[in-house]
């Protein structure tokens, strides 16, 4: 679940990139969080237009026009590097879901229309389509890719948690963690028959809106 600078708001590069692995004293002041976020942003479009394999530090280095050495004065190592790109990715998300979440103007049940109507719609872009999908398959064979995946994933079911149960306070938390699991799972499955280019993309309007019809059926109907 990231987003890129030409469809949302970077947080400002002053405020420092919102990750945490670069080493200790790099990305300290403005220039250096330029530089880091120049990092990430390099690294997430060879994910996106090569795959997860192809991401190496000698192949970043050289689209960055870098010193191999400059690079790891960043990060030491390929795992460091994957971890804060991921947060990369998907902190964007994360924000934009606790915006919708916290919209006083809106009732508990147009929250979540609203954050399902974001994320189907969100899956029309290529860094969507390209870069989840590779993360989900590292996941399938790398215990710290799945435990990323995870975390990743349960900040955002976490969003969907609270509106759930604001909208269902008679359900048990597992319950509506459950709802909020069966959202989540189903809006990502659908990213390889009508994401970016894919073979159901122009249907994707129409899905969207039997989507958000059956995820509110659900949360209406759902008994413990």
């Amino acid at each position: 679940m990231h987003l890129l600078e030409d469809v949302h708001e970077r947080p400002d590069t002053e405020a420092g990139v919102t990750t945490g692995r670069q080493r200790p004293g790099t990305a300290t002041y403005a220039t250096g969080k330029a530089t880091a976020s120049k990092i990430l942003d390099a690294a997430a479009k060879i994910v996106v237009d090569l795959g997860m394999a192809k991401l190496s530090m000698r192949r970043l280095a050289r689209e960055l026009k870098m010193s191999p050495g400059h690079l790891h004065y960043y990060y030491k190592n390929k795992s460091d590097l994957l971890e804060d790109l991921c947060d990369y990715m998907l902190n964007p998300y994360l924000q934009e879901f606790e915006r919708l979440r916290l919209d006083g103007s809106r009732s508990t049940q147009a929250q979540l229309v609203a954050v399902i109507e974001f994320v189907i719609d969100d899956l029309s872009r290529k860094e969507t389509t390209c870069f989840f999908p590779e993360l989900w398959v590292l996941s399938l064979r790398d215990e710290w890719a799945c435990k990323t995946m995870e975390a990743l994933y349960n900040g955002y079911r976490s969003v969907l948690r609270e509106i759930i149960a604001a909208m269902r306070a008679d359900l048990q938390p597992q319950t509506v963690a459950d709802i909020a699991l069966v959202i989540s799972s189903s809006i990502e499955g659908h990213t390889v028959f009508i994401g970016h280019g894919r073979p159901h993309a122009a249907r994707a309007a129409s899905v969207k809106k039997l989507m958000v019809e059956q995820f509110l059926n659900m949360v209406r109907n759902a008994t413990d």
